[in-house]
């Protein structure tokens, strides 16, 4: 089932739901990937951690200690799969900035460090090493899913949701303010995982979106993907940096780098401007709004005559 709340079902089973088809979904995916499959199935097992977490983040107030225990857990599962997905996500955005600005200079620059990045996965994934880690993290995913019954979730309805949604809004709002300020690029990726989670919570109530709020999760996913493409070339920037002797190619390389993240945090401050511009209070309003009774039409009248 999708990523959001059914129609008639409660806030405490839907989460308990949701979160049990992710992590549960993630660990078969792992356990049953292929060689050829195997990357993707890293990816999405990733992905679906983050969703848990923020459904956690979303609870925290209800869960006590329990948000801590799980929260570290599939933080650590995360970490653990993120060397492999690295490996492949450098590749990609070495990919993206040649579509970015090439000349006569940088495409073979690209083509070479491209190169060296391939060479570089390859070794990584010799052995077993890779094999065994995800299926460790498929054993990991599949006990969280276990306990997932046993999260202590007492209210329901708009109350249940509310808070976490306001708290997750206005970390998004502060993230923001410190991106503005500060141009290093650790502050876009804090700034980057609170706008994850204000687009994962809106997603749960999906039934309830009204043209405002498809059209501001629209623009979240973009505004995610722009931040996430910036951190992306943070990582390969930093692999760049890395060597003992940095080489023409990669100096180039690094230019690049430079700016493409520029471009992408320009356009990111701009829409985040956009999306954060309203008080929380207003934004509290508005979520309210959502979960008011909807209008029904009137019953035909019978045809006379």
């Amino acid at each position: 089932m999708a990523y959001r709340l059914e129609d008639g079902e409660s806030v405490r089973e839907g989460l308990r739901r949701i979160a049990g088809e992710e992590l549960g979904g993630a660990a078969a995916g792992l356990l049953h990937a292929t060689v050829r499959t195997r990357d993707e199935a890293v990816h999405e097992a990733r992905k679906s951690v983050k969703k848990v977490r923020a459904l956690l983040r979303l609870m925290r107030g209800e869960l006590g200690r329990t948000f801590s225990i799980e929260n570290r857990r599939l933080r650590d599962v995360g970490r653990r799969l993120s060397v492999y997905r690295d490996a492949t996500v450098m590749i990609e955005t070495v990919d993206e900035l040649a579509g970015f600005r090439t000349d006569e200079s940088s495409a073979p620059a690209l083509a070479a460090i491209r190169r060296g990045l391939v060479e570089s996965r390859c070794r990584q994934r010799l052995g077993e090493r890779m094999s065994n880690a995800m299926r460790r993290a498929s054993d990991e995913l599949l006990a969280a899913e276990a306990r997932v019954g046993c999260w202590r979730l007492v209210m329901d309805g708009p109350v249940a949701l509310a808070p976490g949604m306001e708290t997750a809004y206005r970390r998004g709002r502060a993230g923001l303010a410190a991106a503005r300020r500060h141009e290093r690029a650790e502050f876009c990726h804090e700034w980057r995982k609170r706008v994850k989670d204000h687009w994962y919570h809106l997603r749960l109530i999906e039934n309830r979106w009204n043209e405002a709020t498809r059209a501001r999760e629209r623009s979240l996913k973009q505004l995610e993907t722009w931040l996430g493409e910036h951190h992306n070339l943070e990582v390969l920037g930093a692999r760049l940096d890395g060597g003992r002797r940095k080489s023409p190619e990669a100096a180039i390389c690094r230019e690049l780098v430079v700016a493409m993240q520029r471009e992408l945090r320009a356009k990111a401050l701009e829409l985040g401007r956009e999306l954060y511009v309203e008080p929380t209070d207003l934004f509290r309003k508005r979520l309210a709004e959502l979960w008011r009774p909807r209008a029904t039409a009137s019953p035909a009248k019978p045809a006379t005559g």
